[in-house]
């Protein structure tokens, strides 16, 4: 008898185990991929502001790049400011910092720069809200971004 009762506990850990596992793994298979910023609110003024689809997230594996299209040039080229990190992804929320300027490693991104992402300190934790497929909202203390899978 108490040895079912052992295994019955047993069985029970192992499935929430796996459940949690699936859950991240989830969040994880979600959230890769090449994200264009819709809005970006501030949380501490309420300010939104609409990105006009020159901002974007790309996180792939542990790494995320973000990117601002600042100019057009003829046959579609366009030039970019481009930031890299890496970050971490814990059940539902991803914490991200230390930027530094993408092909520039020795040079760190400020935080001037990264505001226009919604980022304003240097080491951010964003909740991760609704994964879908196609959109995501990520959320810390200071912002609330929109975005929508390219």
């Amino acid at each position: 008898m108490q040895r079912n009762i052992h295994t019955i506990v047993l069985i029970a850990v192992l499935l929430l185990a796996n459940i949690a596992c699936q859950k991240n793994s989830y969040v994880e298979n979600e959230i890769h991929g090449f994200w264009q910023v819709n809005t970006i609110e501030e949380l501490t003024t309420n300010n939104i502001t609409q990105a006009k689809g020159n901002l974007y997230f790309s996180f792939q594996r542990n790494t995320v790049i973000l990117g601002h299209r600042t100019e057009s040039k003829p046959l579609g080229l366009a030039l970019t400011e481009q930031y890299i990190s890496e970050f971490d992804l814990t059940n539902d929320s991803i914490r991200m910092g230390d930027f530094r300027i993408y092909m520039e490693y020795e040079n760190k991104a400020t935080l001037q720069d990264l505001y226009k992402f919604g980022i304003y300190d240097e080491y951010t934790t964003f909740y991760i809200e609704r994964p879908t497929k196609n959109s995501i909202i990520l959320s810390s203390k200071k912002a609330r971004i929109t975005m929508r899978k390219y």
